[in-house]
């Protein structure tokens, strides 16, 4: 297909975010055209998903391909934190559909796809270089591409859904570091590793499709923390380490990988799961200061979603669902927007007010030894009440797994029976190999 000059929408980026956001409006008719620097199947990092994404699933008309796709269902989550062992079961919240282990790129190339065969115009390797946002006809997108060149396309809106890239908001220099967020993630993949399961046992990788596994997060010193996520082929690996633990090791350069390695092999309990694992020499990736605020998040002809707009601490596997919630409540705007122009800086509004909220309950969440502020823990606060009560349990309850806690407990504003009626995790004296 040739770019359009003029289309209803642009999306940029291709992740779970903006393929949501283009194919919810694709689906109303709008003409949507969407832009991704790379090629998919891409490798990005981001394998666990929680239940929640199945709601996304339905409304996306994607549900049966997901289910198709045969990825690695979980049964809930494992946590090891200062020597105390949590398990959570989903199934004990309500949930009858389990969630999932996902191989980012296939996973994100499904959703890319179905947008596609929804009408939205997908064009690869191609580049936005700029936005320009004052424009009097609308933004104007410009790109450029190998086999494209460069050009503009003309639209109404813009949904910058560019990941980690943030286009708009470095363009506009918006995007500011969590300083309360200072942190280096390293990952790598290991063939044939053991796992944990909801029954608290270790268990060899081939019987991964007979025992489903849960996602295993084992605290590293006082805030950092380390995963362990078993997929159909492979075992996705992490270490999140605060950034002046990782300046004190002092390593750079080819010692990266070994003293990856190492950090696993003397991780309590993730290091008993890789004994007889093969590292797959060459998949680390870092990465440092991924977590950042939003200081806006639309503006007249654009909107930001997904890891564009804000991104915290992963380690409550939240990123994928608060990604397409994203996209979902931007496309609910924009269509309302382009029907009713009038009421656009309040349908803006609410996209922001709630993206907002769910991102501070995230941040507060996850928030380590710090006070998360007034106005955050209010915005948490107010967007709590949103939630149905099967996610407001498993969210108290995942909150209470690890030391940072206090500022959610201030957003829940439970007392002591409140914090027993509603955790649901069950205590393991040890896992069990």
């Amino acid at each position: 297909m040739t770019i359009p000059v003029r289309a209803d929408v642009v999306v940029i980026g291709g992740g779970p975010s903006g393929s949501t956001a283009a194919t919810m409006l694709a689906s109303k008719g709008y003409e949507v055209a969407l832009l991704d620097r790379q090629t998919h199947p891409r490798a990005t990092v981001g394998e666990s998903l929680l239940p929640q994404a199945w709601r996304f699933f339905d409304l996306l008309g994607v549900t049966d391909t997901i289910t198709d796709a045969g990825f690695v269902v979980k049964s809930g989550g494992t946590v090891i934190w200062n020597d105390e062992i949590n398990q959570i079961a989903f199934r004990d919240f309500g949930y009858t559909r389990p969630g999932l282990h996902v191989e980012r790129d296939r996973f994100d190339w499904l959703l890319l796809d179905h947008a596609r065969r929804q009408n939205v115009q997908v064009f690869e390797q191609v580049a936005v270089r700029n936005v320009d946002l004052d424009a009097p006809t609308g933004p104007r997108v410009r790109y450029s591409g190998a086999d494209t060149g460069t050009g503009e396309i003309r639209c109404r809106f813009v949904v910058d859904a560019s990941g980690q890239a943030a286009v708009l908001s470095r363009q506009m220099g918006t995007r500011v570091i969590d300083e309360d967020f200072r942190f280096v993630a390293m990952w790598g993949y290991f063939d044939d590793s053991r796992y944990v399961a909801g029954d608290g046992c270790a268990y060899p990788f081939e019987r991964l499709r007979e025992i489903p596994p849960t996602t295993l997060v084992t605290s590293l010193g006082d805030w950092g923390w380390s995963w362990h996520i078993p997929q159909r082929d492979t075992t996705s690996v992490g270490l999140i380490l605060p950034l002046e633990q990782f300046k004190a090791a002092k390593v750079a350069g080819d010692r990266l990988e070994q003293y990856f390695l190492d950090t696993c092999t003397r991780t309590p309990y993730l290091g008993r799961l890789l004994e007889q694992a093969r590292y797959r020499q060459g998949s680390l990736g870092v990465i440092r200061d991924y977590s950042y605020v939003p200081t806006r998040l639309t503006g007249p002809g654009y909107f930001i979603v997904g890891d564009a707009a804000a991104f915290v601490d992963p380690i409550f596997s939240l990123g994928v669902v608060l990604g397409m919630y994203s996209g979902h409540a931007a496309a609910w705007a924009i269509d309302r927007s382009l029907r009713q122009p009038e009421n656009t800086e309040h349908n803006q509004g609410i996209y922001a007010q709630q993206f907002r909220g769910r991102y501070e309950v995230a941040r507060a969440m996850a928030l380590p030894g710090r006070d998360a502020g007034d106005t955050s823990l209010q915005r948490a606060r107010r967007f709590m009440g949103f939630q149905p009560s099967r996610e407001q349990e498993l969210t108290y309850t995942a909150a209470l797994l690890t030391t940072r806690a206090r500022n959610f407990q201030a957003v829940a504003d439970l007392d002591d029976a409140a914090v027993a009626r509603w955790n649901k995790s069950r205590k393991l004296d040890a896992i069990r190999f």
